[in-house]
């Protein structure tokens, strides 16, 4: 018989209403005990469902290696709105070289090529001079 997290919080639970219907305080150490058994069950039972189910760990892994490069370091053009309070630009211009709007990381599918992640999460690419 394999111990599952809820067997442990429901006798822990049975126990701390016999702890304070008797009101023997070593039995408090008990009720604790297994609460605590209980938690690391449960944290453990977790973890093997985010193992089997590959959409849920793919929430917990950076989709992009690149890392986000500040707005600072580029000269904007043709402005196309504001998005979380920074200018959006069609292209950038800096680091020698021209870069043309993909879109938002949410919405491209993959990473193109040669591609730069600009704050506040818009994807540029190269573009050919």
């Amino acid at each position: 018989m394999k111990i599952n997290s809820q067997s442990l919080f429901g006798g822990a639970a049975i126990l701390a209403v016999i702890f304070f219907a008797t009101e023997a305080w070593p039995l408090l150490a008990v009720v604790l005990l297994v609460v605590f058994c209980g938690l690391v069950v449960a944290d453990r039972e977790q973890l093997a469902v985010i193992a089997r189910d590959a959409d849920t760990a793919a929430m917990f892994v950076d989709r992009h290696s690149q890392p986000l490069l500040s707005l600072d370091h580029f000269r904007g053009h043709e402005l196309i709105g504001y998005r979380s309070g920074y200018p959006v630009y069609r292209t950038l211009a800096g680091r020698g070289a021209h870069w043309g709007l993909v879109g938002h990381e949410d919405e491209v599918d993959e990473m193109p090529r040669g591609a730069i992640r600009v704050f506040p999460g818009f994807v540029y690419r190269r573009l050919d001079d």
